[in-house]
C-alpha cells in the first residue's frame, strides 16, 4: 500500500508542473501518509496503556494473572473515585 502511495505522489510532482494544483494534493498525500505512519508507531508503544497495556484489541484478556489483577485493581479504584465524586448517578442505579 505505501508504494501504491509513493507511486501516485511521485506522479503528482511529475504532473505538478503543469498544474500547480496538483502540488497541494501531493502535499496533502505526503501529510496523510506521515500522519498514518505516526498512527502505526504509537499502537505498536509498549509503554501507551490506552489499548489495555498489552497492545491487543478489544476482546483480548490479560496474558497472566497479574496483568488481570493489576487491571481490577485498577478498574476497583476508579469505580471507587467515581463514585465518591458522583454520589447521586450511582445511588440511582443500584
Amino acid at each position: 500500500m505505501p508504494v501504491l502511495i509513493i507511486v501516485l505522489l511521485l506522479f503528482l510532482v511529475v504532473l505538478g508542473f503543469k498544474a500547480p494544483l496538483l502540488w497541494l494534493l501531493a502535499a496533502g498525500l505526503v501529510y496523510l501518509l506521515l500522519r498514518g505512519r505516526d498512527r502505526g508507531s504509537i499502537k505498536t508503544d509498549p509503554d501507551n496503556r490506552s489499548s489495555g497495556g498489552d497492545g491487543g484489541g478489544r476482546g483480548s484478556g490479560p496474558k497472566t494473572y497479574r496483568e488481570y489483577s493489576d487491571r481490577r485493581k485498577r478498574k476497583e479504584r476508579w469505580e471507587r473515585k467515581y463514585r465518591r465524586r458522583h454520589p447521586s448517578s450511582t445511588s440511582s442505579s443500584r
